[in-house]
């Protein structure tokens, strides 16, 4: 008996990461260190600050436990935060007000995150204020109610060098 899976995609619409990307993102998130942070429309990042992009989805129960608690580490690290909402082309929020404000990017279609290769919620990237990647986190490592520990040493580890 042999299992066939057919998927029809959308070259234009793609409702969710390539399979590759999902499977390779944690793998391969140490090749990314050291490369320049590519260029994404709409994503500013600090050249006097690092700056933690903060890839999350609609529906992503994790992200939802641990976005205070981002907030918090980058707060008190001094890292600028940006939020990267990924939305399929289809769908739009209902309150796009929050988009609005700096730091908060709606990626519609899924543009950025193929940029950086990110196939798994939540991802941290953390660039320096030169534009390069020092750290690429992958999924939640740690529990909700001590990610923000988990965070701020991730923070001191790759920006003490």
């Amino acid at each position: 008996m042999a299992l066939s899976i057919r998927r029809n995609v959308v070259r234009d619409d793609p409702t969710s990461p390539r399979l590759w990307t999902v499977l390779t993102s944690r793998p391969l998130a140490r090749r990314w260190i050291g490369r320049p942070a590519p260029a994404a429309p709409g994503l500013i990042l600090s050249t006097e600050r690092p700056t933690l992009l903060y890839f999350r989805t609609r529906g992503c129960t994790v992200c939802d436990l641990v976005d205070m608690q981002v907030a918090q580490a980058c707060r008190q690290a001094s890292v600028e935060l940006v939020i990267i909402d990924r939305y399929a082309k289809s769908d739009d929020p209902a309150d796009r007000a929050i988009y609005d404000q700096p730091g908060n990017l709606l990626d519609k279609g899924g543009v950025i995150n193929e940029q950086y290769a990110v196939g798994v919620y939540p991802t941290f990237v953390l660039v320096n204020p030169d534009h390069r990647i020092v750290l690429k986190d992958v999924g939640a490592k740690a529990k909700p109610e001590a990610f923000k520990a988990y965070l701020d040493e991730q923070f001191q580890r790759a920006l003490s060098t």
